[in-house]
């Protein structure tokens, strides 16, 4: 028997995500029986659109039938519904009548694998792929229209890319929480441009500044000037910058050299070098514009670009280009130096550094009462422990017990509970400080 002409057996689910799974464009499924639809018994309906909360199919070879014209043209619509609605008897589907007491079967449904040949298949493979093309992760969209009578997520709604299916169907995260998915060629959206936020690279500057001698000469010999010397020539550094950008930098900066065709060169839409003025010294800055996060790998990617653009690249010729100061003198200026240099983004550079050397967690008891508490690095104040008792001696003991379990040392104990009352950056919420203060005899108040 000719394989293509065997009758195919139904498929047995055993829940309703497993069949939510199983439909997709294309899969064939005949009514067994139905409680108001008897004309719909034994009728063949392909699968034609599916969506989160159910189906749209219309009546195989039969484009003309009601049921496959019916909701403007897109065809029979089933509501995937609950769960709890579900019979899953062997290969029938069993859906239960919810608006009857006895919520007894109001229809029975069988369901089989899609008919689909090779030539089709690819055809699919390379469509779906296109669209994941046009529409990565994160792509932000705008819906004009939805073509859905039943759920429809409303025109001017936006959201993001979550993932593209293997039907080609756009799921989306909208902002307003809901997860519908778009359809190409039936849906009507437009993709926004992507919202870009500011990213700071610091690197230490430095430069070399000639001086002029009584006779008007530049002296020979140069004076290093770093970081909280170089405050004074700010406003000459900047304009060097800017003059030095060439034209074809204008719209992406030195990302114009950029030209690996991967994610960094997709995500970090401009780059330019600058300084910026912190804490009284003058940094070195390299200014990104990027669309979403960087991931770790995509970081350390674009700190080895922007590191060779500064020893080797842009700034080997800015460098080499004089800065007129006052007095007549000129400033050469370093973005790149051989000793201890190091690029930094703004947090790892600027921002609090918690105490090393403190455990993860640790217990404590209150001073006055002996309340035992558990304290977390990192967070104020601190948290009843369970394991509390009226008695403070022996919520004492409870916490040293405890703490020799995790490894917590006195002075760690003590760092942890200067760190949540005082701040974490505090002298005191250093383990070091503590050992340093019992050795000398003293404790922290």
């Amino acid at each position: 028997m000719d394989a293509s002409k065997k009758q195919r057996e139904p498929v047995a689910f055993k829940s309703l995500a497993e069949l939510k799974r199983f439909i997709r464009p294309g899969v064939e499924f005949k009514t067994v029986s139905h409680a108001n639809h008897a004309d719909m018994v034994g009728l063949t309906r392909v699968v034609t659109t599916v969506q989160t909360v159910g189906f749209y199919s219309k009546i195989k070879d039969q484009p003309e039938h009601p049921f496959s014209t019916c909701n403007h043209g897109k065809g029979f619509y089933t509501d995937f519904g609950k769960a709890g609605n579900y019979i899953f008897d062997g290969t029938t589907v069993k859906v239960k009548d919810t608006r009857k007491q006895d919520r007894g079967v109001i229809y029975e449904l069988e369901f089989y694998d899609r008919e689909q040949n090779m030539e089709e298949t690819m055809m699919d493979r390379k469509m779906v792929n296109f669209i994941r093309e046009q529409y990565p992760p994160g792509t932000r969209i705008r819906l004009n229209a939805m073509d859905d009578p039943h759920h429809p997520i409303l025109p001017g709604t936006e959201g993001e890319v979550d993932f593209v299916d293997d039907e080609g169907q756009i799921f989306m995260k909208w902002d307003n929480g809901r997860t519908l998915p778009l359809i190409p060629g039936e849906d009507s959206f437009t993709v926004l441009p992507p919202k870009l936020t500011t990213l700071k690279l610091y690197m230490p500057l430095t430069a070399d500044l000639y001086e002029r001698n009584e006779y008007g000469d530049l002296d020979d010999s140069s004076t290093l000037l770093e970081g909280s010397e170089l405050q004074g020539y700010e406003a000459q550094i900047m304009a060097a910058l800017v003059k030095n950008r060439m034209p074809e930098e204008t719209e992406r900066g030195i990302m114009h050299w950029y030209h690996k065709p991967d994610s960094v060169n997709t995500k970090v839409h401009s780059a330019v070098f600058t300084v910026d003025n912190r804490g009284g010294e003058l940094w070195g800055v390299v200014e990104c514009r990027v669309a979403g996060e960087l991931s770790d790998g995509e970081m350390d990617t674009l700190k080895e670009f922007i590191t060779g653009q500064a020893s080797d690249g842009w700034c080997e010729g800015f460098e080499q280009r004089e800065i007129s100061v006052d007095d007549g003198g000129e400033l050469y200026v370093h973005f790149w130096n051989s000793d201890e240099w190091s690029i930094q983004t703004e947090q790892e550079l600027f921002s609090p550094k918690l105490a090393e050397g403190l455990p993860e967690l640790c217990f404590s008891t209150l001073p006055g009462t002996g309340t035992l508490i558990c304290i977390k690095r990192g967070e104020s104040g601190y948290y009843p422990s369970d394991w509390s008792t009226d008695d403070p001696q022996q919520n004492r003991e409870l916490a040293d017990y405890n703490n020799e379990r995790l490894g917590v040392t006195k002075e760690q104990e003590e760092a942890m509970k200067n760190g949540s009352m005082f701040g974490w950056n505090s002298p005191g919420a250093d383990p070091a400080f503590q050992r340093q203060m019992q050795q000398g005899g003293m404790t922290l108040g």
